[in-house]
């Protein structure tokens, strides 16, 4: 129980730090001419840098906007970090079984390329719990109306029953599967070139976990771009504030639709505030995961 608790803890502080930037980033996201972005400032969105969008936010919605939907993420967090590595040591595990079959096979190691399929395989399992928490933070931070997580729930539910809740299921998988394999790709190539121990050496692994969380996010945040747009569309006319003049059909739809009004750029809204995020909070994450394992052994 305590390492459980532990580990939560330790994540949950990590989203709740992060959550200012983890705000910023979806309404950098949002597509330019909704009236979600309209609402942050009536200026042209495309003209605004990340700081003068968090200012514009918090002057028109106050300090609690910068803490929009971080219980999703927080709620999920056991269930989510538990299957992603779970999965991980289980697949890294079938590969020590392959290994050690050989008589005289040496003490096991994973190579990299391991490593990384371990990681894209946990992310496919993870896709269970991170499109619903993404689905339902993603929609209370856009909204304008101050919203509980309870109640964007709700509202999903009634929408659509229990299937509206893997709104953008498939991109979600799509980013989460190569995500992962970097993640830790990324974060096991970094302990060895370091020579990093668990348990050992703290700055170490936190330098490793901050650039594999950063890595992993540059990698990818093109298709989190994509699967953000699809996630913070609503149907309902409580939420008409959250609705493009015609909804995207199809993931091909949003990325055509997506560039032909806004360009390349528009791909990498956001970029900035997500990698400043996702160094400190994958660094904790990290090395929480490794004083767990240390205590496991």
């Amino acid at each position: 129980m305590y390492i459980f608790d532990l580990g939560w803890i330790g994540g949950a502080a990590g989203i709740i730090v992060g959550s200012p930037l983890d705000v910023l980033k979806a309404r950098l996201q949002a597509p330019t001419g909704t009236s979600s972005r309209q609402s942050i400032h009536p200026e042209s969105v495309d003209r605004m840098g990340s700081w003068q969008t968090l200012r514009n936010m918090v002057q028109t919605e106050g300090l609690g906007s910068m803490f929009k939907g971080v219980l999703s993420p927080i709620v999920g967090l056991a269930g989510l970090n538990a299957l992603l590595f779970v999965s991980y040591g289980s697949i890294i595990r079938y590969f020590e079984s392959q290994y050690t079959s050989f008589p005289e096979a040496e003490p096991f190691e994973p190579s990299l390329l391991q490593v990384y399929l371990a990681g894209a395989g946990a992310g496919v399992a993870c896709f269970f719990f991170s499109t619903p928490t993404d689905l339902i933070k993603i929609q209370a931070q856009m909204t304008k109306i101050p919203k509980t997580t309870m109640e964007v729930t709700k509202e999903i539910y009634v929408r659509n029953g229990l299937k509206g809740f893997y709104q953008g299921g498939v991109i979600t998988m799509i980013r989460d599967a190569p995500s992962y394999g970097i993640y830790f790709w990324a974060y096991e190539g970094m302990k060895r070139v370091l020579q990093a121990k668990s348990g050992d050496d703290a700055w170490k692994l936190l330098l490793a976990g901050g650039i594999a969380g950063t890595v992993s996010w540059g990698s990818i945040y093109p298709i989190d771009v994509v699967k953000s747009r699809l996630q913070m569309q609503s149907r309902s006319n409580e939420n008409a504030r959250l609705l493009l003049d015609r909804p995207y059909a199809s993931i091909k739809d949003c990325v055509v639709r997506s560039y032909r009004a806004e360009g390349a750029a528009v791909f990498f809204r956001g970029l900035w505030p997500t990698l400043l995020r996702g160094f400190p909070v994958n660094a904790v994450t990290f090395y929480i995961y490794e004083i767990v394992m240390d205590i496991l052994k």
